[in-house]
């Protein structure tokens, strides 16, 4: 899974004498700043450098004293040294009402995801460890690879820190081919159906918990994507794949397709519209995982299959692409 690492620099900086308890003696003082650095790619990546420099992330900071991540109880975390703070990019990231310092000696949790409109995080009393509730937009146009991080255990150092943002989300692809090797068929619409569009995150095990369903989510293909005979086509486009909730497909859950159907003299035979293929019981759609579902298209329109193929997003043949960030 590709990963976009954030380094938290121990600096030693010189400040006041009012501070709080939490903070070490004057003289020794370590301020947290970030940097970053993300692994190249050779083809468009899921989420780069540029992409989160623009949308900025989000971070929240605990100390816990002697305590460690795995013996904190309901409640253990406190109130947030670093409390939803705001890291923007200009030249270098710098954190809204900082400086933050290292507390002395102490144990710092830290929680991070990139800044989006749609997610809301909280720490319920009765939780050890956060959640993030989020929403996908229902035009994929809009979507975006949600990203987030946590590091337990940090304490005060000269070395970096780093911090590794993961994918939340799963992305879906598709491809298709014919049934008839000597028929062509241009495919004018795919859509997903029938599932959630709301979950939670849980730090705690890197697992959703969905609610709700949405509409529609269109597929965004070439206008009249080609399809050749039983040659696959991969019908990813530059401006991308669904970004969608993981989850385990329902009985309500489902593809719809549209295509037209020609012969070896491009004279149209067929047309379809909306034929519905079924995903209850498929595979599940898991957190940082992408799903490729391709389409068997046939030439009187009667039958459709479908096989999916999921693999992780570090698979270094097939870099998936995605929308732009806003």
């Amino acid at each position: 899974m590709k990963k976009i690492l954030l380094a938290a620099v121990a600096a030693l900086a010189i400040v006041g004498c009012t501070q709080n308890e939490e903070i070490e003696n004057v003289g020794n003082k370590a301020e947290i700043s970030f940097g970053t650095m993300v692994s190249k790619t050779t083809r468009a990546a899921v989420t780069t450098i540029d992409s989160l420099q623009k949308s900025g992330f989000t971070v929240y900071a605990y100390n816990t004293g002697e305590t460690e991540m795995k013996n904190v109880a309901a409640k253990g975390l406190g109130t947030p040294f670093m409390n939803g703070v705001a890291a923007t990019y200009s030249a270098k990231w710098e954190l809204a009402g900082g400086p933050y310092y290292w507390p002395f000696n102490s144990n710092v949790q830290f929680f991070a995801y990139a800044t989006d409109a749609s997610a809301t995080y909280k720490l319920n009393d009765s939780d050890i460890y956060p959640i993030i509730t989020y929403t996908i937009n229902d035009d994929a146009s809009k979507q975006k690879d949600f990203v987030v991080a946590q590091l337990i255990n940090q304490k005060k150092t000269e070395s970096t820190v780093k911090l590794s943002f993961l994918h939340a989300l799963t992305q879906v692809n598709f491809s298709a081919k014919g049934s008839n090797a000597d028929l062509k068929y241009t495919i004018s619409s795919i859509s997903i159906e029938g599932v959630a569009n709301t979950g939670t995150y849980s730090f705690a095990d890197s697992t959703w918990t969905v609610t709700g369903t949405t509409g529609k989510y269109i597929y965004p293909t070439a206008e009249n994507a080609p399809v050749s005979g039983t040659t696959v086509a991969d019908l990813d486009q530059a401006k991308g794949a669904l970004m969608l909730m993981p989850q385990a497909m329902s009985a309500s859950s489902k593809i719809k397709v549209s295509y037209n159907v020609y012969n070896s003299k491009d004279v149209q035979i067929d047309e379809v519209t909306d034929a519905v293929i079924s995903l209850d019981k498929t595979a599940n759609w898991e957190v940082g995982k992408k799903v490729r579902y391709t389409l068997t298209l046939s030439s009187e329109g009667a039958t459709i299959s479908f096989a999916p193929e999921v693999g992780n997003w570090n698979t270094n043949d097939d870099t998936p692409v995605t929308p732009p960030a806003e």
